[in-house]
């Protein structure tokens, strides 16, 4: 599952039902996309109880002055009952009631509203109101309960609300928890690139908020994907010393590469070639949640952006995987086309680890083997092949040269050349 995306839904679920996530700790295992289910069906369940008394309460508070049933909501019903009330209201009604209400009572009632329900009504309020009310709930950390509204309002109400909320952290907190991450493409267009340099500046300087930032850039389509990982690859060698150790402590992996797969070529090898990518622990923890998580065709193409020190530091640590995790990875080189970088780490491992790894090859299935004369061809490889040919067994020989032959370079095999 989504690390990241299941805590926030978990998040969301507690911040509904009025518990802390801790209490909600059964759902560990259950998907997110079940979560949110879940959370749909319990609101639909809370919105649709007593629904007909509330439809009664409005229908009679038509006789009434807007004047009086804002006294009425403010005295009597309270923030709670005012916000169940809210979504069978006139629209017009409803926006000259809370003209009339204080901004912090307007504040807690959005604790209790359901946007679903009152859309039309949030979409009708004046955007100076809700400009306010944004900034009483960004001061109380509300960032469940705002996040929520980024769907409904109008965009030149999201326009006012980030020219007064100048707090980056709490909008990325806010960005973690909305529900349609495709809009959050919008409203990155509305701000300067300043203002997004200043966020990732932040999250570095604060190591606790890089899961919000890789959360919003992993639920961003590839082009900003591409654009705010530029971004921070441009940026002083801190930002990417933060991002990684971040990534190595959250365990994060399955979120940044395919953020680092987006990047300009230039911004990969940044990235590959950092000195804290270079640590023995960096490393380990790259190749292990490529492993756990499946995402070798990830991390693959980050080595290719890697010198010939930089992939002789990943053999030394890919040494320590075993053998079916080493034909995963040439699985995955060979159904992607990665067989590139792959070679590159084969080639940087000591003479008794690459023996063993071409040993590996040849018994590996059919399928594995596509596109490694291929690769060896344009990287100028067979070396590889040769060094270890005498010590193969016929078995294995036998797998290696088929494909070769089979690729139409067989004039490449160290026994087809003259001794």
């Amino acid at each position: 599952m989504r690390r990241l995306e299941h805590e926030a839904e978990i998040l969301k679920l507690a911040r509904f039902l009025d518990v802390d996530a801790e209490a909600l700790d059964m759902l560990g295992e259950v998907p997110a996309a079940d979560i949110r289910a879940l959370r749909a069906q319990v609101t639909h369940y809370f919105f649709a109880s007593d629904h007909h008394f509330f439809k009664r309460l409005v229908t009679a508070s038509r006789l009434l002055p807007v004047s009086l049933l804002a006294t009425v909501a403010g005295k009597v019903l309270g923030p709670m009952l005012s916000a169940r009330v809210a979504g069978q209201m006139d629209v017009d009604r409803g926006v000259g009631i809370a003209q009339r209400l204080p901004t912090a009572f307007l504040a807690e009632l959005c604790l209790s509203l359901d946007p679903d329900h009152t859309q039309d009504l949030i979409r009708a309020m004046p955007t100076q109101r809700i400009r306010d009310v944004a900034c009483v709930l960004a001061e109380q950390a509300e960032y469940v309960t705002m996040a929520r509204f980024v769907d409904i309002i109008t965009e030149d109400a999201i326009r006012g609300v980030l020219e007064d909320l100048q707090d980056d952290a709490a909008l990325l907190h806010i960005a973690f928890f909305v529900e349609n991450k495709a809009r959050l493409e919008r409203i990155l267009a509305l701000m300067p690139e300043t203002r997004l340099v200043r966020i990732i500046e932040l999250a570095a300087a604060r190591n606790d908020l890089w899961p919000e930032a890789l959360s919003l850039m992993e639920h961003v389509g590839d082009g900003w994907r591409g654009r705010l990982g530029d971004l921070a690859a441009s940026l002083d060698d801190h930002v990417l010393d933060s991002m990684i150790r971040s990534v190595v402590a959250e365990d994060l992996w399955s979120v940044v590469l395919p953020v680092v797969g987006c990047m300009q070529i230039e911004s990969q090898a940044r990235f590959a070639m950092h000195p804290s990518m270079q640590e023995p622990e960096m490393l380990r923890s790259a190749l292990l949640a490529a492993d756990r998580e499946r995402t070798w065709h990830l991390l693959l193409p980050v080595v290719e952006q890697m010198d010939d020190s930089a992939c002789a530091a990943v053999a030394r640590q890919i040494d320590a995987l075993d053998g079916e995790q080493l034909l995963r990875i040439a699985d995955v080189a060979a159904s992607e086309g990665q067989w590139q970088a792959l070679l590159a780490i084969i080639a940087a491992m000591e003479s008794q680890q690459r023996a063993q790894m071409i040993a590996l090859l040849g018994v590996a299935p059919e399928r594995t083997l596509k596109g490694l004369p291929e690769a060896c061809e344009a990287s100028r490889q067979w070396a590889l092949l040769e060094d270890c040919w005498s010590d193969l067994g016929e078995n294995a020989q036998a797998r290696l040269r088929a494909a070769v032959v089979a690729a139409g370079l067989e004039t490449r095999l160290p026994e087809a050349r003259p001794s």
